[in-house]
């Protein structure tokens, strides 16, 4: 559903630019100005969801990961409110959505080298070495263009997908391997500050990890392993599944390598984590 629709608005702008301006208070101060016409929407809890503004067009602010401001709270009041309803699922997908298409419609999409027959693969993958039922959350960790998302979405698996490049999430959103409401563009290595622990995790092709970059590519497994239960992730060679393994053993889990002789390029080796 998208974002307008929950305030029965036919347009709306959200004050943030993505999802980790959620958590910034400064776009709250942006609702003290406008019209005495305001709209809120609340869970069934009634817990505060967003609040929107008339203000030359309506503006609105979200409340998913910061608390209405004490000047916000105070001058309700004296305002003319009108006060809507959904789940906080409802919401948490239409933000994404909105910020999902904003980046489909905005972004030049990166160039689709995907192999016609990596999606059949990763699905072949998942399926021998996960016991799921349908309809499971599996996080589609620095997916890129969405070949994750789509071999999760063929076995019966929920995907959402996270990355920070907008072009590859353009690319992945306009050839419909992503979906606009389970994509965000988000940097991993805060993958937990944002969501929530799910029964499974994948991240494909995590390398290349060498000297130069292998702090970063720690913190981003590390994160990870903080969303799920069950970690699959795929890399180019023994050497990087072993460094994968070793960090896993240090945070405590339990992982395996194996050679995934399905595809001997993209996923050669593959870390699997409990």
């Amino acid at each position: 559903m998208a974002l307008c629709e929950l305030f029965d608005l036919e347009e709306l702008r959200l004050l943030e630019n993505n999802l980790e301006d959620l958590g910034n208070e400064i776009f709250l101060a942006q609702m003290l100005r406008g019209s005495d016409e305001v709209r809120l929407l609340i869970s069934s809890d009634e817990t505060p969801l967003a609040m929107a503004r008339e203000d030359g067009g309506w503006k609105a602010v979200s409340f998913l990961w910061k608390e209405p401001s004490d000047e916000l709270i105070e001058m309700l009041p004296g305002l003319d409110i009108s006060v809507y309803t959904c789940d906080t699922e409802t919401y948490r997908e239409a933000v994404y959505d909105h910020f999902a298409r904003k980046i489909m419609n905005e972004v030049e999409p990166a160039l689709d080298d995907v192999p016609v027959d990596r999606v059949k693969k990763v699905s072949n993958l998942v399926w021998k070495e996960w016991d799921f039922r349908p309809g499971d959350l599996c996080y589609d960790c620095c997916c890129g263009s969405g070949v994750g998302s789509l071999a999760l979405t063929k076995v019966g698996l929920r995907p959402f997908a996270f990355d920070i490049d907008a072009a590859l999430l353009s690319r992945g959103l306009r050839s419909g391997r992503l979906q606009a409401w389970s994509t965000a563009q988000l940097d991993a290595t805060k993958a937990s500050q944002y969501l929530e622990r799910a029964p499974f995790a994948l991240m494909l092709m995590a390398g290349d990890i060498n000297v130069g970059n292998t702090w970063i590519w720690q913190r981003i497994f590390e994160q990870v392993l903080l969303i799920a239960d069950q970690v699959m992730v795929t890399v180019g060679s023994q050497e990087e599944a072993d460094t994968l393994r070793s960090w896993a053993e240090a945070k405590g889990r339990s992982p395996k390598v194996f050679e995934n002789e399905r595809d001997p390029f993209y996923d050669r080796w593959v870390c699997s984590v409990r």
